[in-house]
Formats: C-alpha cells, sequence, structure tokens
C-alpha cells in the first residue's frame, strides 16, 4: 500500500514537473520571438554590414542590445580606427563591455591601445578586468605604468589581473 502511494505521488510530481517545464520552454520561446521581432535589424543583415554602417548602428539611441553586439562582432573581422570611439564607449556597459573588448582587440592601430589605456582609470572589479585582460592579449607595452600602479591596489582580482597582464605583456 504504502509503495504504491510513493508511485503514485511520483508519477503527479513526474506529471507536473514535465508540464511545467514544457510551459517554462515555451514561455522561453515567446519571449526570444517577441525581443527577435522588436529587433529591426537581423543577425544576417548586421553580419554583412561595412564597419561604417555598423559604427552608424552602435551610435543609434535606439538600436538593440542584440543589434549593438551583433555590430561588434562582426567589427572584430571588418573594423577599423574610425570604430574605435563608438567601441571605448561601450567599454562600461555592463552587458556590452565584453563585445566591445572583442572588437578591439584584433583591430590595428594605436588609437585602440589608447581607448584601452584611457578606461583603466574610469572602471573597476569586472570591467576593469576585462581592460586589463585585453591591453594584455595586445600587448600594449605603453600601458605596463598603470599596470604597475593597479597592481598594488585594494583590489586584489584585480591586481592579480595586472600582475597577469605585466607578465604577459613582458614575455617574448
Amino acid at each position: 500500500m504504502l509503495r504504491r502511494t510513493f508511485l503514485v505521488i511520483g508519477a503527479v510530481v513526474a506529471a507536473v514537473g514535465q508540464r511545467l517545464r514544457g510551459q517554462t520552454r515555451e514561455n522561453l520561446n515567446q519571449m526570444a520571438n517577441r525581443q527577435l521581432d522588436a529587433t529591426p535589424y537581423k543577425s544576417a543583415e548586421i553580419m554583412g554590414m561595412e564597419s561604417a554602417d555598423l559604427v552608424q548602428l552602435l551610435d543609434d539611441p535606439d538600436s538593440s542590445e542584440f543589434a549593438r553586439a551583433k555590430a561588434c562582432q562582426r567589427l572584430a573581422v571588418v573594423g577599423d580606427e574610425a570604430a574605435v570611439p563608438s567601441l571605448a564607449r561601450l567599454l562600461s556597459d555592463s552587458k556590452l563591455s565584453h563585445y566591445a573588448r572583442t572588437a578591439l582587440e584584433p583591430m590595428p592601430g594605436k588609437s585602440v591601445d589608447q581607448a584601452l589605456r584611457e578606461a583603466l582609470g574610469s572602471l573597476d572589479g569586472g570591467l576593469l578586468i576585462g581592460v586589463i585582460n585585453s591591453i594584455a592579449w595586445r600587448r600594449d607595452h605603453g600601458a605596463l605604468g598603470a599596470l604597475a600602479r593597479l597592481r598594488h591596489g585594494d583590489d586584489a582580482q584585480v591586481a592579480a589581473a595586472a600582475t597577469w597582464a605585466i607578465n604577459r605583456i613582458r614575455r617574448p
């Protein structure tokens, strides 16, 4: 009798769980579809744009986060120094900073290094650590002084990131 009760309870719990998972999945799909419908640019369209058009998309206040993120991804491939100011403004955005750094890291030019160095003085926490890592990947020798100051700061994670960056930059 007790075993049968547990089997029935188990079956009911499984059925309710399956129904809730189905509803949750359906709700997530509906939400994703609404977001995509609200996005004026589609992924394929953005990934075919040239640098100047992508910069316009980044600077447009009506552009969605999705569109800006995709524009950053595309700028990692086709970006030039004209995109640096727009990408630098995104370094302080908690949702788009990573995308902006992904676009900046492979870009040639000293303006990228300068933008990342300037961001060192205005960011903190995880955003600062991200910029430190980007400087390290670019091996920017001009940032060694600023990184040395950060290495002796109060934030242990920032200090560790700065130490790693200095070691990477100095390594042949």
